[in-house]
């Protein structure tokens, strides 16, 4: 599990590290924290001997002795230097107690602290001591303070009328005043009674309990908060609260109050056993009080598991669960476990068995759509599946495999029937390659029956029961790479990798597989839809994904990649080109849409161009032949001189044909193209100042998409960011031409130093934010 650390107290300034580290400023927070120098003890530090040394001594053997002048005392890694130092001496020689007593002023340092004093008194046959006014500070990692006694034991430290922060020498940006603290050290947490917080020397809380790490453990208690406001929520403060339940057991419980809806209860429980991994998270408003929410039923909820096992050696299980109460959820809410731009919430598990020439399983799938539709996506449970290899058939010229699969899909909808599938896919193939490249010849056999009934509800529409296809396919892919130390540019190295594919599958009228009344997420069949086009998916085997409808084929699909190399054998520039050349029609039935497109595809290009070590380039592109006209276009150029700094520029376009084509009848409500332009900036000012910008605009509404800001101010003992963010949302019975924004200010504060020494700038978190995160531009 990930380590957290955490400030545990009532106070609403707490600290929350991760693993990433800002070093530089890293660096910087520890030039003021001491280091240990010594050489580390083997075994007991008691058992070592004791060396002092003095201008003056007086000498009562065996009982006592007293130094004075520069007392310089050393035993293992502790360290000691005082103007006068007495020791005595107690006990026969199988129990030798020796006390160390100080006066006028002392320095103690060892491997875990650095003490100043007035007076102390030391046991040096264990690590017990008492200390009376006193300035310490931590070694190894931030924390310092004043003690008006401290006790030193062997598992503590107890401070009385002591302060702390993990600020250093010079800065009191804030402190803790306390009657009391005691320091665990094994346990790496410190607890103090009576605790005043005080920001620049004044008091701005008091808790009678206050609980904070001290090392890299994980500890219960609060997390960082966050605070802001939004046109949507109105005013919302979040409060985590930790519960290290368990060295394999954690939670997290995160109430937040939006002044516009309510109280929304979320929590998120992780686990780590012998069965596995995963995660159950959960988020609850009991009554929505939002205007705009016109709703009956006012109760918001999210349900979300995910887990991953092995167990018993060969068995798999895995399961993808995310549940909301209505279709506006992610609309309306922020959530870690969900977006509005997905479309819908995927609920999902298998169990599997594995051999090594076979594998078997069992799953479930449905989906949760958030567009308002009457007839929604199949479920398919249960989902049966077999598959079997055995490679080097024929003294290795062949390789077999079989897919085979039984899956029922039931819909919500009445109207819509129910089936059984029944599917067996046993493919066999040769691959012939050497040093110029590789010709692979595969036969495949698709074997499909379907048991299907109508649905039972009036004006559902007639099925054939039992439907049975069989399609055989032949599929002839040949690849090679040519390498020429000859180019258009000087000391690069250059190869051509062209590929040529060709694919057969005779035509069979699918038009009897599932119901002609195809709703916006139903795509093809029960579970096909089409699958949309780029340079890689030319070469896949069908048009559509699913098994309801395999399209014929006669074609030829032509493409290359050609690459440059430097002297130091890295990929600085590729290029991609390819289309499909239909040698007769691909079709699934008799109706003239579903048919590809006539003659060949769409141009598919794509690349990618490392100009330098700080530039680096990503487009692609397809040219519709058909219409003459660009079908779908993107292109982003970043900037990344060092470390987290960053501008990028990207465009997205996709023509209407193209979204109302392959994005199904649900896209048929985009009655215009898309294009949007895009420019992303990140940058560490130095060492404290983190800023983040992001703006996306519409160019064919000639409005704004997403607008964010993002400032984060980091020191070596607090942080503090704001952002601000306008997006374009949606409300119930929104107008058609009318575009809604949400306005929000964020803000986030964070203690630093008190768990371990990282420092963070904030970047890749304000990055994270928004509809449209930053995606890197493609990096060879």
């Amino acid at each position: 599990m990930k380590t957290k650390y955490t400030l545990i107290s009532l106070s609403i300034f707490t600290a929350l590290y991760s693993q990433a580290g800002f070093a530089d400023l890293r660096e910087q927070c520890l030039l003021g924290v001491p280091k240990f120098t010594g050489e580390p003890v083997q075994g007991s530090i008691n058992d070592q001997p004791v060396y002092i040394e003095a201008d003056d001594a007086l000498i009562n053997q065996p009982t006592s002795a007293v130094y004075r002048g520069n007392v310089d005392l050393k035993q293992g890694t502790r360290h000691l230097v005082a103007d006068s130092v007495e020791v005595t001496q107690q006990g026969d020689a199988n129990n030798l107690q020796r006390i160390a007593r100080l006066q006028g002023g002392f320095d103690f340092k060892d491997d875990q602290i650095n003490l100043k004093g007035q007076d102390a008194e030391f046991n040096l046959n264990s690590r017990d001591g008492n200390v009376t006014g006193a300035d310490y500070q931590l070694v190894g990692r931030q924390g310092r303070g004043t003690a008006q006694d401290i006790e030193l034991r062997n598992n503590y430290r107890l401070f009385k009328n002591a302060t702390f922060t993990s600020c250093l020498p010079g800065d009191n940006a804030w402190t803790i005043d306390a009657k009391e603290v005691k320091q665990h050290i094994q346990e790496e947490y410190a607890e103090m009674w009576h605790a005043k917080f005080k920001i620049l020397g004044v008091p701005v809380f008091y808790t009678p309990y206050l609980q904070l790490p001290i090392g890299d453990r994980r500890r219960s208690g609060l997390l960082a908060p966050s605070a802001g406001s939004s046109s949507r929520d109105g005013y919302w403060y979040a409060q985590p609260i930790y519960w290290n339940i368990a060295p394999n057991y954690d939670a997290t419980f995160i109430p937040k109050y939006m002044s516009h809806r309510g109280w929304q209860m979320n929590g998120e429980f992780r686990y780590l056993t012998h069965l596995g991994e995963g995660k159950i998270a959960g988020e609850y408003l009991n009554r929505d009080r939002y205007k705009d929410y016109v709703s009956e039923n006012r109760k918001r909820h999210l349900f979300y598991w995910n887990h991953s096992s092995a167990f018993l050696e060969n068995w798999r299980l895995n399961i993808d669960y995310t549940r909301v109460s209505d279709k506006r959820y992610f609309t309306d809410f922020d959530s870690e476990y969900g977006s509005s731009t997905d479309g819908y919430a995927d609920q999902y598990a298998r169990i599997a068995y594995y051999q090594p020439n076979w594998n078997f399983a069992v799953s479930a799938r449905q989906f949760q759509v958030f567009d308002e539709v009457d007839i929604g996506p199949y479920r398919a449970l249960p989902q049966i599946d077999f598959n079997y290899y055995k490679n080097d058939l024929a003294n290795g010229w062949l390789d077999f495999k079989l897919f085979s699969q039984a899956v029922r899909f039931d819909n919500d909808s009445a109207l819509m029937p129910t089936a059984w599938r029944f599917h067996v896919e046993p493919s066999l193939n040769s691959n012939l390659s050497n040093k110029y490249g590789s010709l692979n010849i595969e036969t495949k056999l698709y074997a499909t029956h379907y048991n299907q009934k109508k649905g039972n509800g009036a004006g559902a529409e007639d099925v054939q029961k039992s439907v049975n296809r069989l399609l055989p396919q032949l599929k002839v892919d040949l690849q090679t790479v040519l390498a020429t130390e000859k180019t258009l540019f000087e000391g690069y190295k250059q190869t051509l990798e062209p590929h040529v594919q060709y694919l057969y599958r005779p035509y069979r009228d699918q038009s009897n597989i599932g119901s002609s009344q195809v709703s916006d997420y139903l795509g093809y069949g029960y579970d096909s839809a089409l699958v949309q086009q780029d340079y890689y998916s030319l070469f896949r085997d069908r048009r559509f994904s699913g098994l309801d409808r395999i399209a014929s084929a006669n074609q030829v699909t032509v493409g290359g990649t050609t690459r440059f190399f430097d002297k130091t054998a890295a990929e600085r520039f590729n290029f991609s080109a390819g289309q499909i050349y239909y040698l007769t029609d691909s079709r699934i039935d008799d109706n003239s849409n579903n048919d590809a497109p006539k003659g060949s595809s769409a141009w598919a290009l794509e690349s990618n161009w490392r100009i330098s070590d700080q530039w680096n380039w990503h487009g692609s592109y397809q040219y519709d032949p058909q219409t003459r006209h660009a079908a779908l276009a993107n292109s982003s150029i970043e900037f990344n001189p060092s470390k987290n700094n960053l501008i990028q520029l990207n465009y997205r376009y996709a023509s209407k044909d193209y979204i109302n084509q392959n994005l199904g009848a649900s896209a048929n409500r985009y009655n215009q193209d898309i294009k949007q332009i895009g420019l992303v900036a990140a940058w560490e000012v130095n060492d404290n100042w983190a800023v983040v910008g992001k703006y996306y605009q519409d160019i064919a509404l000639k409005k704004p998409v997403e607008q964010y800001l993002g400032v984060q101010y980091n020191s070596c003992c607090w942080s503090v960011g704001v952002g601000a963010r306008r997006y374009v949302t949606s409300r119930q019975n929104q107008q058609p031409n009318e575009v809604l924004y949400d306005n929000s200010f964020g803000f986030t504060f964070e203690l630093r130093g008190l768990g371990n020494n990282d420092h963070q700038s904030g970047i890749q978190e304000m990055l994270r934010k928004g509809k449209l995160p930053y995606i890197q531009a493609y990096s060879l």
